[in-house]
Order: structure tokens, then C-alpha cells, then sequence
């Protein structure tokens, strides 16, 4: 009896496992979509940071779907920190596409006095 109970925890543990992190990846496909809207496609850096978040989440619904939460998990906080790379690579070259479009037009500015 205490071998059969004692197999029932161990197959209910395997089983059950952890709960579907719905949050957590519905906060990494924000993330994505913030990136694609910061512009991530069209930066390099941004733009291989943001596939390989893509990847990650295809990749976490299908462990779900498999019932592997657990590993879905680990799997969605690599796609929220590629997505989170993703935008802020992106924001960084806005930013220095716009610092050196300040400084191209404050040497015009020099010239020109």
C-alpha cells in the first residue's frame, strides 16, 4: 500500500506539474510586439534578438500545448529577455540616428555663422 501511494505522488507530481504560465507569456508577446513597433525589424542587432524571440514563443505554446509548463517557463523568460533586447537595441540606434542628426545639423549651424 505505502509503494502504491507513494507512486500515485510521484505520478501526480510528474503530471501535474507546474501551471501554464499564461501571464508570463502574455507578457513576452507584448514585449515582442513592443519591439516591432520600437522598430526592431529594421535595426540588425534588434532584428535577430527579435526573431529569436519569436522563435522562443512558438517554441514555449508548443510545450504548453505538450503539457511541459515547467520547461515553457524557463523557455518564455528567454523570449521576454530577447524581446526586451530586442526593443531597447532598437531605441538605442533611434537614439543615435537622432544624435547624430543633431550634431550633422549643429555643424550646418557653424558653417553658416
Amino acid at each position: 500500500m505505502r509503494k502504491l501511494c507513494l507512486a500515485t505522488v510521484m505520478l501526480a507530481t510528474a503530471c501535474g506539474g507546474a501551471a501554464v504560465p499564461q501571464e508570463s507569456l502574455t507578457a513576452a508577446k507584448a514585449a515582442v510586439a513592443a519591439s516591432e513597433v520600437a522598430g526592431a525589424a529594421s535595426e540588425p542587432n534588434a532584428a535577430l534578438h527579435l526573431k529569436l524571440a519569436k522563435e522562443q514563443l512558438a517554441k514555449a505554446e508548443q510545450l504548453i500545448a505538450d503539457g511541459d509548463n515547467e520547461e515553457a517557463a524557463s523557455v518564455i523568460d528567454r523570449a521576454q529577455a530577447d524581446a526586451d533586447l530586442a526593443f531597447s537595441l532598437s531605441k538605442e540606434a533611434g537614439a543615435k540616428k537622432e544624435a547624430a542628426d543633431t550634431h550633422e545639423q549643429l555643424q550646418r549651424l557653424r558653417k553658416h555663422q
